[in-house]
């Protein structure tokens, strides 16, 4: 009979099917009758062509061969037999892989890099373009709804200065923790209320422009939400978008994760996630710098778009294409959970992009040997490793029937950490670098602006302004003040942005006589960011005039050039004497 020539991989198929292998060696040309069919090499090969032919017995249909055996003896093969991971690492005394190099400094850029103060951190994430869209079409909006009201001062335009400060009063309640509390107590005068809402602006004027807010015209609406179930918010959330983007570098590993702003209301776009605190919101899905928490960009899901532009496959491996966008070929690390990984992607993120990967992956993938599974017969603590030439793959057991699944692209060894619970490194780098997102979600929550909405598009508003307050913060602690809390920042941004609002304010006459008098007070009060004005430091430092050899230190820093000054070499003036 014939032999049959097979391929390696036939050939370790039809060993991993059987069992009780054994491999025999292949017959001489002298014993038995069967014919063999030799390759058309020549004579002076065909002993490496022999190592790849498989003979068959009629007896028992057993596989003959070598290579098979060395084969399975190296690699795991997947359930499905279409994917092979090698047992031993490659070589690691090699220079370091291309794709572990970052290719951009990490930190704030463009315009970002110029700020001297809170309010430019912010201006830099809240652009005047957006200031003007925002400005723009609420006032559109009140100009068609102005006939429903009998006084024209209850309907009055929205200004430039009236903006900021509606701004300031949302970041000043979510310093207050007062997003579910009933707004008209922060306006109270029996003593309970808050002087800072009182003097920016009445309570109804406050209720009026957050129902006035809009984002696009309400006339042209309906034939853009044909193709756009966005159509409310696109302008807003792309401009949004490309500030984040413009204005900060990221470190070398980012997260991809989603985000939900709570919302029960009318919209497409509403999911149910059983595992967020809020269950029921707005999926976000935002790329986060997984060392400061700035978000990067987000991408809003609205459900299946209709046809046109805006329609973009919601796969997996599209999503995470154009979520990486803005750091396509800077040699990063992206760290997502097992809804994004797969190995595909991960080689297409590698070799396209030029971006390593580091995720949980699901133990229902194809390429995932059966050895890798959860099984009782796996001692605990234990780990397994399967390599390709760019991906590691790592199945590490935390307690009995359980087993945790990783994949990198920035791995490469099968390194376990020396402790108890011998966690391997991949393990470890993805616990480090994981949290990026829910992070940035928690801060969002500690401090947020939304108030109760049934518009959703106010429900985006609110979100994305507690991710401006966290990445102005960012950069602001990047700039210029290492030592400041978000806290802090948030409170004397919210002072800033009403400054302007209440110093106009306090000229008008027909205002209760206790708010003008506080108004005139306030006006005469400087910035309240500790670098805007002389007083005390936070820390000693050496006066910047005394020679080093006295090594005079002090608190007080001057109020112009913001360094350290001591009593020899500085003036007090008040208040009324400075020009």
């Amino acid at each position: 009979m014939a032999s049959k020539r097979l391929s390696n991989y036939q050939i370790l198929e039809c060993i991993l099917e059987d069992d009780e292998e054994s491999i025999i060696d292949s017959p001489d040309e002298d014993e038995g009758d069967d014919e063999v069919i030799q390759s058309d090499h020549n004579s002076e090969s065909e002993e490496s062509a022999n190592e790849t032919e498989l003979e068959w017995s009629d007896d028992d249909n057993e596989p003959l061969s070598r290579h098979a055996s060395k084969d399975s003896d190296s690699f795991y093969l997947s359930k499905k037999k279409c994917t092979k991971w090698a047992k031993e690492p490659p070589r690691t005394s090699v220079r370091v892989r291309r794709h572990n190099i970052m290719r951009e400094t990490p930190g704030p850029k463009g315009a970002a890099k110029e700020i001297h103060t809170m309010s430019e951190a912010f201006f830099c994430m809240f652009s005047m373009d957006t200031v003007n869209l925002v400005l723009q079409q609420t006032n559109d909006y009140i100009k068609s709804i102005q006939g429903k009201f009998q006084r024209e001062r209850d309907c009055k335009f929205l200004e430039y200065e009236e903006l900021l400060a509606y701004l300031g009063l949302l970041y000043m309640s979510g310093v207050l923790r007062s997003s579910h509390l009933n707004f008209k107590d922060l306006w109270a005068t029996d003593g309970t209320g808050i002087e800072f809402f009182q003097n920016t602006m009445s309570f109804n004027r406050f209720l009026f422009i957050s129902r006035c807010v809009r984002f696009d015209d309400k006339n042209t609406r309906s034939e853009r939400q044909k193709t756009d179930k966005l159509a409310a918010v696109r302008e807003f959330t792309d401009l949004m978008n490309n500030n984040f983007i413009n204005n900060y570098s990221a470190s070398e590993n980012v997260t991809l994760d989603e985000q939900l702003p709570a919302f029960r209301g009318r919209f497409s776009g509403v999911v149910y996630m059983p595992n967020k605190p809020t269950k029921y919101g707005i999926k976000h899905y935002a790329l986060v710098d997984s060392a400061t928490f700035y978000l990067l960009k987000f991408e809003i899901y609205a459900g299946v778009q209709p046809e046109g532009p805006y329609r973009m496959p919601n796969d997996t491996v599209s999503l995470v294409k154009r979520m990486t966008e803005p750091i396509w070929g800077t040699g990063r690390n992206v760290t997502m959970d097992n809804w994004f990984t797969s190995v595909p992607l991960t080689n297409t993120l590698l070799k396209d992009r030029q971006l390593t990967m580091v995720g949980t992956i699901r133990k229902n993938k194809p390429e995932i040997p059966t050895c890798f599974q959860p099984k009782r017969t796996r001692a605990e603590h234990s780990s397994l490793f399967g390599f390709q030439e760019d991906v590691t793959l790592c199945s590490y057991v935390p307690k009995k029937s359980k087993a945790v699944l990783l994949i990198s692209s920035m791995h490469h060894d099968n390194k376990i950490v020396e402790s108890e619970k011998k966690k391997p490194e991949i393990i470890l780098y993805y616990n480090r670098t994981k949290g990026g997102v829910d992070t940035n979600d928690q801060m969002c929550a500690n401090y947020n602006v939304g108030r109760r909405t049934k518009r959703w598009p106010m429900v985006i508003f609110y979100h994305l302004l507690n991710v401006a307050g966290i990445n102005a913060y960012v950069i602001y602690k990047n700039k210029i003040d290492h030592g400041i809390s978000r806290r802090e920042f948030l409170k004397h941004l919210a002072v800033d942005l009403g400054k302007a609002r209440q110093q106009t304010r306090a000229t008008i006459p027909q205002l209760p006589r206790a708010v003008q008098k506080r108004l005139k007070r306030n006006a005469q009060v400087q910035d309240p960011s500790p670098t805007s004005r002389g007083g005390p430091s936070t820390t000693y430092k050496r006066c910047h005039i005394c020679p080093r050899s006295k090594d005079k230190k002090i608190r007080f820093m001057c109020a112009k050039c913001h360094q350290q000054v001591c009593h020899d070499h500085s003036t007090m003036i008040c208040d009324k004497c400075i020009d």
